[in-house]
């Protein structure tokens, strides 16, 4: 399997596992069990699964996605919504992110 690696605003590294038909959202789902993360599903419409690309992926986010980045507090010009971010095609070990509002 292959995997990106995320870092944590308390500077936690670590490497996630995740499969072609993920996103970044659902690849995070479970390192961030009890978080408040991906609370909406994937529906863009929470912001919860507020990234910021390292890199490895596009740092322009599309309308929907831009409209929910205007009420993250962290918001930088790297920012993303994983729900967003399908990793079809993404090669292993390219991705960086940080998640700036969880330890």
């Amino acid at each position: 399997m292959k995997t990106f690696r995320v870092i944590t605003r308390s500077g936690r590294d670590f490497n996630v596992e995740y499969g072609d038909s993920d996103n970044i959202m659902v690849a995070l789902y479970d390192a961030f069990r009890g978080e408040p993360w991906g609370d909406c599903g994937g529906s863009c419409i929470c912001a919860t699964c507020h990234i910021e690309v390292v890199e490895g992926y596009s740092t322009t986010p599309n309308e929907e996605e831009e409209d929910q980045l205007t009420y993250t507090s962290r918001r930088t010009n790297k920012s993303r919504l994983g729900c967003q971010c399908e990793l079809d095609g993404i090669p292993d070990k390219s991705l960086v992110v940080k998640v700036n509002h969880i330890d």
